[in-house]
């Protein structure tokens, strides 16, 4: 695991350096959000998101986001936040993640290999966070499911014109 330097001294001092905003915008990159989504959420343009961390990194003499929120993350100041499991291009642990072995104690492997998740928006999963083999295969099963259906009805047709004849 690699470790932030960070300002030294005490934390009180840089993180009060902080807005608002720009601790607000953190804590969304803590729960691995990009600049798209912050935005959206925070009704402000993108840029205005990249611009606020990157003076929220200068602050708190940082080289990534990944840092500045790890940072505030381990002072306390996400307390109310429950960040998600660390996606795997993240080079920082974000969080106290579940270990795997704990996490899927229950579950087998072919669990795990079906469990992919709704294609269309949900309550708790409004944005798509598929990654590249569900996006593949949803597709596919859609397809599959059409060919089937359109096979049932027709199989459905014949028959019936095979009686009425």
């Amino acid at each position: 695991m690699l470790y932030c330097r960070g300002v030294q001294g005490d934390p009180d001092n840089y993180i009060s350096l902080l807005s608002a905003a720009q601790i607000e915008t953190l804590r969304h990159v803590f729960e691995h959000k990009n600049s798209k989504e912050i935005a959206r959420i925070m009704d402000v343009s993108p840029h205005t998101v990249d611009e606020r961390v990157r003076r929220a990194l200068k602050k708190l003499n940082v080289s990534n986001r990944i840092e500045a929120a790890t940072i505030l993350a381990r002072n306390g100041v996400f307390d109310q936040v429950t960040p998600y499991q660390p996606l795997t291009y993240q080079l920082f642990d974000l969080g106290d993640a579940v270990p795997a072995d704990e996490a899927g104690a229950g579950r087998s492997s072919i669990r795990r290999l079906f469990d992919i998740g709704s294609p269309f928006p949900t309550a708790s999963q409004p944005a798509n966070r598929h990654g590249l083999m569900e996006r593949i295969i949803w597709p596919i099963l859609i397809a599959f499911a059409t060919i089937l259906a359109f096979s049932a009805l027709y199989s459905i047709l014949v028959g019936l014109g095979r009686v009425l004849t």
